[in-house]
């Protein structure tokens, strides 16, 4: 019986498949589009397209006789937009238990930050100050900046279609009430205080409330500089304190499936808490090439087989998203010290850390030795990309056309 891993544009597919593929399982694969780097791979059996996330009846039906003609194991939801799907099915629905999901309520809670955010406080877990920006209830602008807005929700409908909106740094008052003005109509807001300080992510497998497997990062490079996605993360010791937090609020929830709970710790090495991410994250390949193979983990616990006790895995071991890094790289350049909210990590430092794969302490994502098509296309799409760039800045009066068939 095979299994099936959603939204493969994402970082967290390419690994997911790339990992159950290696474990010599059947996978099929579903995306919105099939050009896509996942569909290069050599371990799907299937490449699916995937129908639009709105209305969720549409998707969830698509599965359904999917799931009738496959009779998957396991259902991989590997971002917001397929879980919310699931989300909308009956807790005791085959389908939505093929996705080894948590209860409604533990996944509402992790989906809305301002949940998550009270939560916390009740278990005596530190929050950055927080309030709610309401549609209904305009509320006092700040005293002071920066600060962090987000949604409260991840994913929001804009005129018919799901889209991710990202928490922003604002700096000034004109700052603040252009964001408010452009997202407040489609969604509350939340505006945190700003922690300087480094991003940690706590990963866990758990199994009806009970922690089977954990796995703990530091983000080296974001993108953007003030804070986002990881582009260079490395695996780090257990901190028993953050730890033992993570695990109590995911406790707390009755956690089943997988989930990563987001710190920033401060110079003092306080941590706290930002949010929980429900699913597979975007570094997933640091957790898998260090020893914790979340997916297969996931798959042992859909199909009801013995999961090993917690792994022991590498310390101190580095994996990097080529082409975000690259983004990393450009905008450090571009910033050069002239922002000091912004991390200031020696250029120098970080380009000699780009050879630590010649010492085995570094990989890049997706990169497998018995898969190297999504690598090829990933360098190519990144040696295209900026050859592009360099002719528009060479011959700045040249076509695109003219450019891509130079490339070409």
């Amino acid at each position: 019986m095979p299994v099936l891993v959603l939204d493969g544009h994402s970082r967290a597919a390419i690994e997911t498949a790339q990992s159950l593929g290696r474990a010599a399982l059947e996978v099929d694969v579903a995306a919105e589009s099939l050009a896509c780097v996942v569909m290069r791979s050599r371990y799907p059996e299937k490449k699916l397209l995937q129908p639009q996330p709105l209305p969720p009846a549409g998707l969830q039906q698509w599965l359904r006789d999917l799931d009738g003609e496959r009779k998957y194991e396991l259902i991989v939801p590997a971002t917001e937009t397929s879980l919310l799907a699931l989300r909308f099915l009956d807790e005791s629905d085959p389908l939505r238990r093929k996705a080894v999901l948590p209860g409604n309520e533990a996944l509402d809670t992790a989906l809305d930050k301002l949940k998550t955010w009270h939560l916390a406080r009740q278990l005596g877990v530190s929050v950055p100050e927080t309030v709610l920006l309401s549609r209904e209830k305009p509320s006092t602008p700040p005293a002071r900046y920066p600060i962090v807005i987000k949604p409260v929700r991840s994913k929001i409908a804009v005129d018919g279609q799901l889209q991710t909106v990202a928490a922003e740094v604002i700096r000034d008052h004109d700052a603040y009430t252009r964001h408010i003005e452009q997202w407040l109509p489609y969604s509350d807001l939340l505006w945190q205080e700003f922690i300087f300080g480094q991003g940690v992510g706590a990963e866990f497998l758990f199994d009806r409330g009970n922690k089977v497997w954990h796995f703990v990062h530091e983000r080296v490079h974001e993108v953007p500089l003030s804070g986002g996605a990881s582009s260079y993360r490395r695996s780090v010791p257990p901190m028993p304190e953050l730890l033992a937090d993570a695990e109590r609020i995911l406790s707390a929830l009755h956690w089943h499936g997988v989930a990563m709970v987001e710190f920033r710790v401060d110079a003092a090495g306080q941590h706290w808490l930002i949010e929980i991410n429900p699913r597979l994250w975007g570094s997933l390949a640091l957790a898998i090439d260090a020893g914790v193979d979340f997916p297969l983990g996931l798959w042992l616990l859909a199909t009801g087989r013995d999961v090993p006790l917690q792994p022991a895995y590498r310390k101190h071991y580095y994996t990097r998203d080529l082409s975000q890094d690259v983004e990393w790289f450009k905008d450090r350049l571009r910033a050069a010290g002239r922002d000091s909210l912004l991390p200031q990590r020696s250029i120098f430092v970080s380009a000699i850390e780009m050879f630590r794969p010649l010492v085995g302490r570094e990989s890049w994502d997706h990169f497998d030795f018995h898969d190297l098509a999504p690598t090829r296309m990933l360098l190519k799409d990144l040696v295209v990309e900026h050859a592009r760039l360099l002719w528009g800045k060479v011959w700045p009066g040249a076509s695109r056309e003219s450019g891509d068939r130079l490339i070409g």
